[in-house]
């Protein structure tokens, strides 16, 4: 159980992390990298608990879902500024450390 529990802790801090990243105006060679690292990890966190769904307590899996519920609208965010991140870096460099369903290092 006390996965679940750090890993909702650490899900909480890299969504409050992603979310600061997304709404900062000044977009740079430094933090760009970390927009997409952060979604991954959230990914990761999204992952672990989809996949452990039966084990995991349900009041932790009803936390988790609540975290998780404005993902989507972030991750919009992020498809906007996608141009401005692939200006500034070089994905390929980055890319290929990651699983193809981690679609914001291929978009």
């Amino acid at each position: 159980m006390q996965n679940y529990i750090e890993a909702t802790e650490l899900l909480e801090e890299y969504i409050e992390e992603y979310k600061k990243l997304l709404e900062n105006q000044q977009l740079n060679k430094f933090n760009a990298p970390l927009i997409l690292q952060y979604r991954s990890d959230i990914q990761d966190i999204i992952d672990f608990f989809h996949n452990n769904q039966e084990n995991v307590p349900f009041n932790l899996y009803q936390d988790f879902q609540k975290l998780i519920e404005h993902i989507g609208e972030f991750d919009q965010k992020l498809v906007d500024i996608m141009p401005e991140i692939k200006r500034l870096i070089n994905i390929n460099h980055y890319k290929n450390k990651y699983p193809k369903d981690h679609w914001w290092w291929y978009s």
